[in-house]
């Protein structure tokens, strides 16, 4: 590795892990409304409603404008629940009623979106005022989603899947499988799948 390029990645480590009084002065306002957060450096400026929700791992990297909405009055948490180094992409939204689980070093790209709970669909009654049905969505550990997936109520990811930029997961996906799509379809499993890079 050259001079130059070992001293590059030095440099962005440092300003991925580098900690900040605003930073710090974030993460100790959300610890005192109820927030769980491990040990993170870095913590940029986020949405978090309902911040006793809310259950951080060690060593996670956030980019900026990540919304927790915890769509819901108030009830006992966590309920969003991120594992250890996981890495988080720039305007990520987590919309939950129920209930999220983020397995540990999970790699989640921009944009991406996650919704437990839809309305109900009966005819003659308005939409918004039927009841929610809501489903928990659950992630294994070392899942990659690349930028702009939807991951809908219900969907379980398995340990090691790999799903492409984009993709709308309407169903469960199985641990290495490798999917793409919207919907989502599987095009193979790791190890056996050539895909295109999924996207950060």
């Amino acid at each position: 590795m050259k001079v130059s390029e070992a001293f590059q990645r030095l440099w962005r480590r440092g300003e991925l892990n580098l900690p900040s009084p605003a930073s710090f002065f974030r993460k100790t306002l959300l610890r005192l409304r109820g927030a769980s957060i491990g040990r993170i450096r870095y913590f940029p400026k986020c949405r978090v409603v309902w911040p006793h929700q809310v259950r951080i791992g060690n060593d996670c990297i956030f980019k900026h404008e990540v919304f927790f909405n915890y769509d819901h009055y108030w009830t006992p948490g966590p309920s969003i629940i991120l594992g250890d180094r996981v890495f988080v992409g720039n305007a990520v939204e987590f919309n939950i009623q129920g209930r999220i689980e983020i397995g540990d070093d999970c790699l989640i790209g921009a944009k991406c979106f996650f919704v437990d709970h839809d309305h109900g669909m009966h005819s003659g009654k308005a939409l918004n005022s039927q009841p929610n049905d809501i489903q928990p969505i659950r992630l294994g550990r070392n899942v990659w989603l690349g930028a702009g997936c939807i991951v809908l109520k219900g969907v379980e990811v398995g340990s090691g899947a790999v799903i492409g930029a984009g993709s709308l997961l309407t169903k469960s996906i199985p641990e290495n499988g490798v999917w793409v799509g919207n919907p989502a379809r599987p095009i193979g499993l790791r190890g056996q799948a050539s895909p295109s890079s999924p996207g950060e």
